[in-house]
């Protein structure tokens, strides 16, 4: 028999995008399957002392079984954090297995276990419980834009997963919808780890706010929490679906990047209900969170066990944390220390480029931009070719946009620009938009936005 471990795990079930429901027996009997065709691989490829797997899969029912199943036969687990073919097959073609149904016609791959059939099987006698050890690859874009891998052992994920289930009260939640994927450390822990251990029901992913009103309209008795990102949001202000539904949530998180407070004012308004912004990355993991409802930016609170100093030159965010190996670990952000421990973020320190042998923070630029009463955010990036130059996108007020043309917002951005900044080091070039290009991480990439002046 297969045994949950712990909390409310026999509780929790999946809901697929047809409407299909996995409850928990199912999960962990397929998780048991799954297993033993893992255990029947491992003898065939031999006593190799690490075996790589690559796990890919869309469904998130799919996907955790065999997060479960792969951990508990001892594999190091690599996650590609797209779908895009250049990106599996980079990942495949480093591993002994592959799992999943998205990569069984990539090249190059090792033994495909969903592809085995059930008659190699050896059958013994296998259980699943929730994992106790066992490591992860997962991969981040960054702001650049180049994939970087990031090495985190599940026990560092489960402290984090505790450390949430004690900060934030979860336990009226009954269903968990997302926005977001789970093969990144925030979907991974939020949108999946965390409803099991609640024992709560797990929806599909959601691309559109109007998809999220016929889950809360079908039981209205059921509090939900929502899982998302600040693109998500940003869109949600504009048509909020959600507004006549608001005590319907005890929380609705966001992370993957900065929430901008226009956004969050505004969904404050329409909600009565603050957002809950979460600040970290996949390799510092979670260091604080923070809920805005007014114009002034809100300060951030650390989670517990977590410290912060800042660097005396920089201001660089200097971060002790249980989730890291290595520490202390300095960050690229720059940051204010108050007295009472909490900290606000000033921009990040890799952010400084040189324009004709005169420097500039290109942060400072963008917040001296998003003080000027037009300007709802921006992004200032270099562009490096024939001549170096900076380069503006802008997201105007929509009650602006159709007031003016480009020629008179270039002007008076650039006047409001040079009350602080040296003529050379105002941006040469400006591209009007109403929302950021973003992919599937829900980040702004420099690549991205280099191509909105190609």
């Amino acid at each position: 028999m297969i045994k949950p471990s712990s909390c409310k795990l026999a509780n929790f079930s999946f809901v697929s995008e047809t409407g299909e429901v996995n409850t928990a027996e199912s999960f962990w009997r397929d998780a048991c399957l799954y297993g033993q065709k893992l255990s029947a691989t491992k003898v065939q490829l031999g006593s190799k002392p690490t075996l790589t797997a690559v796990l890919f899969d869309s469904e998130p029912y799919a996907f955790g079984y065999k997060l479960f199943a792969l951990l508990t036969k001892g594999f190091e687990i690599v996650l590609p954090n797209n779908s895009q073919p250049c990106t599996l097959q980079d990942a495949v073609s480093h591993s002994d297995i592959v799992c999943g149904n998205e990569l069984s016609e990539v090249e190059g791959s090792g033994v495909w276990i969903d592809g085995l059939p059930d008659s190699d099987l050896y059958h013994e006698q296998s259980i699943v419980n929730w994992p106790q050890g066992g490591s992860m690859v997962f991969s981040t874009s960054g702001s650049t834009g180049k994939s970087k891998q990031i090495r985190k052992s599940w026990q560092s994920l489960h402290l984090e997963l505790e450390t949430l289930l004690s900060t934030f009260n979860m336990s009226s939640a009954r269903e968990f919808i997302s926005t977001v994927p789970h093969y990144h450390i925030y979907g991974l822990l939020f949108r999946l780890l965390l409803p099991m251990k609640l024992g709560a029901k797990i929806h599909s992913t959601k691309e559109y706010p109007e998809h999220i009103v016929p889950i809360i309209n079908s039981n209205k008795k059921n509090r939900c929490i929502l899982i998302s990102s600040p693109a998500f949001l940003k869109r949600l202000c504009s048509d909020n679906v959600l507004s006549t539904s608001a005590d319907t949530f005890c929380h609705i998180f966001s992370s993957g990047g900065k929430l901008e407070r226009e956004t969050a004012k505004q969904l404050y308004q329409q909600m009565h209900f603050s957002i809950c912004e979460i600040y970290g990355s996949t390799e510092s993991g979670g260091i604080a969170y923070r809920k805005q409802t007014d114009e002034l930016d809100s300060l951030w609170t650390l989670f517990k066990g977590i410290s912060v100093s800042a660097t005396a030159e920089t201001q660089q965010l200097v971060l002790c944390s249980p989730y890291l190996d290595l520490q202390p670990f300095t960050m690229d952000d720059q940051v204010e220390i108050c007295s009472n421990g909490q900290f606000k973020l000033l921009g990040r320190i890799d952010r400084t480029v040189k324009i004709e042998e005169k420097r500039v923070n290109l942060s400072d630029l963008e917040r001296t931009l998003e003080e000027h009463t037009w300007v709802q955010s921006c992004k200032v990036i270099l562009l490096e070719g024939k001549r170096t130059a900076l380069a503006a996108i802008v997201i105007l007020h929509e009650d602006k946009r159709a007031h003016s043309s480009k020629l008179h917002f270039n002007q008076s951005l650039r006047q409001h620009l040079a009350s602080k900044f040296e003529l050379i080091c105002i941006p040469k070039k400006w591209r009007y938009v109403e929302e950021l290009p973003i992919n599937n991480q829900g980040k702004t990439t420099a690549a991205a936005l280099e191509k909105l002046f190609e």
